[in-house]
């Protein structure tokens, strides 16, 4: 076998040097294959040789196994039942000879003559240690026995035992296995005469006899049988001592299956542990008709004792079967690697690019065949590489090309999508990826404008032609590439300006190729920008040298084109958006605003309705209250006359005196007070009745000023004692504005009072050091007016600041406030009439509410309080 490799031909085609360090590399990897493989086939063979040894090892000892033992149980079996059959015609031979006892009839000579029959029997049957005979009618009459006295005509009754009923009716009774003096086993037979008159013969068998039958049975050298009774008691065994302990043998699993079984041991359990707690293999037969059953043993180890040893046999042949498997695998594996590894080696090298690499085997086999067919192959491969280099740096520039245009689509439509209504960096972008791909010098974006064009964009032009280009817009002669566009609305595509000499004629009235001439482009491409087909702008590529544009350069422009279109319109449409959905917004807003104001307008205007019922209702008792008052007035100086004439004494006239002028006194303050409410309720009345709900236009100074006047007059009649300074800055300018009359009373009229409130409440804490003041201001804002109410009182903390605007949020004490009057207040101000209300507030310094109103009142807004 001969093996080389060597170069046939100049290494015409190689891989680059990247490609031949992978090959070297290769070569490290391929001593560590070539010891792989070595093992792999020397893992085979002894495997082969192993498996198949092996296999059929476990085969023949598995057969082995299961006719070794099945000959065992077989054997044991045979000798259980041959035992069995000893013990059965053992007992079978002592019913034999008490037959011959029970055949003479009863009568008053015979006794003699059995009583020597029987002491004959003793001696001929050793076993039998008591014999006691029973006449028909189940008295004792002779009794022999080894081990007591001999009595005769005992008369004992046994005629209700089961010796002699089961005797006389079965004609034999064979009885339960007991033990004697609590060791040795004892068996009653009993033996009824053929003659109705003969009686029943009871013998007490030893069963200690037994042993002798049981001790001669040879199970292997560690075997033995051994007899067990009905109810799991050992009857007969080798070893006497466990029989004369009366041991207990139905713990045993195979005492209890074979019991169950009716004497038969069960397959499943052929190997059980005996009473020494030793692994045996058992056999079992039973001994009719006494019920027992014969028991053989074998231990397990000597039982197999032969299949160990075909194990140990099976195991050394194996072992010397693997040694010589890994010599034969060992030498052919090296013979077969050789080749195999010569035709990795070559063909790493050319998969590295070694095509010049040619492979020598001289097997004459089929590696050699195949080592001819790599040397074909890398002739082929050599001679084709040169064309795939090639093709593949063709397509390279293609697949290069296509990426940078979808790279430059992609940023194009990525800036569209982060930019939306803005053209600048869309239009930014798109020309500098235009100009790169395209290797051009600059390009140049135009919007139409009638019959100019516009430039909005521009990437790579100089600056001093920029600006220009930029201030005003052009009339493209008509053969520039602008005016070629308008004309045909198709892409065109001029190679090199200098060859076309009507290109740079420019009609009066028109504009030249300002670019070609002044910036030297020489190669154009100008793409027309269509909308529903209409020309709307045009996209231009230049070039200061004379390349024409490729079919997928021009493809790129117009596609930029048509995603400018895109944009434009996206931009429009996006701006009409933002417009109606900003006049949409102010509408909801405004119809919010509107809606607001209604139900607040409904709101106080039934609390206008609810507040003249409740003066209409309080006015009449109140007339009366007054009405009343006067007439007590006069009655009293009626009363006063009358008591003039009457005879009365000093003192007696002077207490009367006192009591009627305290009693004028008094009813003159309550037709004072009277007339105060009266005034009050009056005005409230008229508050009620100002208006008809519609906001109108009045002057809010003399709004302000009313409403000072009505609170005053309102807190003087609830305490006569308050008393407050007023301070009026009323602007002249703040003038009439439009708003509801009878809401913006409401909210002067309770703001006033809370001051009043808060003055008074530090009136009373700092007493005479303290003089309460309240200022009622306006000013004028041009569309707005302005009106603050200031008191000196308590001031509000500013936990209480943050609430005070909420509905039922007071902090006066129960009955002196419902905490509605703010809540309502911000309610007129806010929603009702557009306005504000802010406070300004120092505890216990000052508190300042600021008013804003808007001197008309918003559209829509007709309706008021009351309708």
């Amino acid at each position: 076998m001969s093996l080389s490799l060597h170069p046939d031909t100049p290494r015409a085609g190689t891989l680059p040097s990247a490609a031949l360090g992978k090959a070297a590399s290769g070569d490290t990897a391929g001593r560590g294959i070539r010891t792989r493989l070595f093992a792999k086939y020397v893992a085979l063979f002894v495997a082969v040789v192993a498996v198949a040894l092996l296999a059929n090892g476990l085969f023949e000892v598995y057969f082995y196994y299961r006719e070794h033992k099945a000959s065992l149980i077989r054997v044991q079996h045979e000798q259980a039942e041959a035992a069995a059959a000893k013990i059965s015609q053992f007992v079978k031979e002592i019913e034999s000879q008490l037959g011959w006892t029970t055949q003479l009839p009863w009568s008053g000579g015979s006794i003699e003559q059995r009583r020597f029959d029987a002491l004959r029997l003793l001696r001929q049957v050793p076993a039998i240690t008591e014999l006691a005979q029973v006449d028909s009618t189940g008295k004792e009459r002779l009794r022999v026995s080894r081990l007591a006295m001999d009595p005769l005509d005992s008369g004992i009754d046994l005629s209700s035992d089961p010796k002699f009923t089961e005797a006389v009716a079965r004609k034999v009774y064979y009885g339960p296995v007991y033990f004697r003096r609590g060791s040795e086993p004892y068996m009653t037979l009993a033996l009824a005469g053929a003659r109705k008159d003969a009686g029943v013969s009871i013998a007490e068998v030893n069963l200690k006899l037994i042993w002798d039958v049981v001790s001669q049975i040879k199970v292997g050298e560690h075997g033995n049988a051994y007899v067990v009774g009905p109810e799991g008691r050992l009857i007969a065994h080798p070893d006497i001592s466990l029989v004369l302990r009366n041991t207990d043998m139905s713990g045993l699993a195979q005492v209890r299956a074979a019991q169950v079984a009716g004497g038969k041991m069960p397959d499943a359990l052929e190997e059980e542990h005996n009473i020494q707690g030793q692994k045996v293999l058992t056999a079992s037969a039973p001994i009719e008709p006494l019920h027992w059953t014969m028991f053989v043993e074998l231990p397990v180890e000597e039982a197999y004792a032969a299949l160990y040893a075909s194990l140990q046999r099976l195991a050394i042949v194996l072992l010397g079967a693997s040694i010589f498997a890994v010599l034969a695998a060992v030498f052919l594996a090296r013979h077969m690697v050789g080749p195999i590894q010569a035709l990795r080696s070559g063909a790493e090298r050319i998969g590295s690019g070694d095509f010049a690499q040619r492979i020598s085997i001289k097997t004459g086999d089929e590696l050699e065949g195949l080592a001819d067919q790599f040397n074909d192959m890398g002739a082929r491969l050599q001679e084709s590489y040169a064309d795939l280099e090639r093709k593949v740096e063709q397509r390279t520039a293609e697949l290069s090309e296509s990426l940078q245009q979808q790279t430059a689509t992609s940023e194009v439509l990525q800036v569209i999508s982060i930019s939306p209504g803005q053209l600048g960096p869309v239009f930014r972008i798109m020309l500098e990826n235009a100009t790169r791909i395209c290797q051009a010098e600059f390009g140049s974006l135009y919007l139409r404008e009638g019959d100019t064009f516009r430039a909005i964009a521009m990437h790579g032009v100089p600056a001093e032609l920029k600006d220009e280009i930029y201030q005003k817009p052009t009339r493209p002669a008509p053969n520039t590439v602008i005016g070629r566009i308008v004309r045909t609305r198709e892409t065109v595509h001029v190679v090199d300006t200098r060859t076309e000499p009507d290109f740079f004629e420019t009609p009066q009235g028109y504009d030249g190729p300002i670019l070609a001439l002044r910036a030297g482009a020489r190669t154009l491409v100008g793409v027309p920008m269509l909308k529903d087909g209409d020309l709307i702008g045009a996209l231009l590529i230049y070039r200061q040298r004379p390349l024409a544009f490729s079919s997928k350069q021009i493809e790129l422009v117009t596609n930029f084109a048509a995603q400018a279109v895109i944009a434009m319109e996206n931009a429009r449409l996006l701006n009409e958006l933002r417009d109606r959905t900003d006049e949409l917004s102010r509408s909801l807003e405004d119809l919010r605003a509107a809606q607001d104001r209604l139900i607040q307008t409904e709101k106080l205007a039934s609390l206008g309705q609810l507040t003249a019922g409740i003066a209409h209702e309080i006015k009449n008792p109140l007339n009366f209250v007054n009405n009343f008052s006067v007439v007590s007035a006069e009655l009293i100086d009626e009363l006063n006359e009358t008591l003039q004439s009457a005879a009365l004494d000093g003192k007696t006239k002077e207490e009367v005196d006192e009591l009627t002028g305290m009693l004028r006194a008094n009813l003159e303050k309550v037709v004072q007070h009277g007339k105060r409410a009266d005034s009050i309720v009056r005005n409230m009345l008229l508050h009620s009745r100002q208006g008809s709900g519609e906001h109108r236009a009045v002057d809010i100074n003399a709004v302000v000023e009313e409403s000072l006047n009505l609170a005053y007059h309102g807190a003087r009649a609830e305490r006569p004692a308050f008393n407050v300074t007023l301070q009026r800055d009323l602007d002249p300018a703040s003038g009439v504005i439009d708003i509801y009359p009878q809401e913006i009373t409401r909210v002067l009229l309770n703001l006033i009072s809370n001051g009043f409130y808060a003055a008074a409440k530090r009136k009373e804490s700092e007493r005479d050091a303290f003089e309460p003041t309240l200022r009622a201001a306006t000013k004028n804002l041009g569309d707005r007016v302005q009106i603050r109410i200031r008191d000196n009182g308590t001031g509000i903390p500013p936990e209480v600041k943050e609430k005070m605007f909420n509905p039922f949020f007071t902090t006066k004490p129960a009955g002196e406030g419902t905490g509605l009057g703010l809540s309502m207040s911000h309610d007129i101000v806010v929603k009702q009439h557009g306005g504000t209300i802010d406070v300004n507030t120092a505890p216990g310094v000052f508190t300042e509410f600021i008013i804003t109103l808007p001197r008309t009142m918003p559209a829509g807004d007709t309706s008021g309080g009351k309708s």
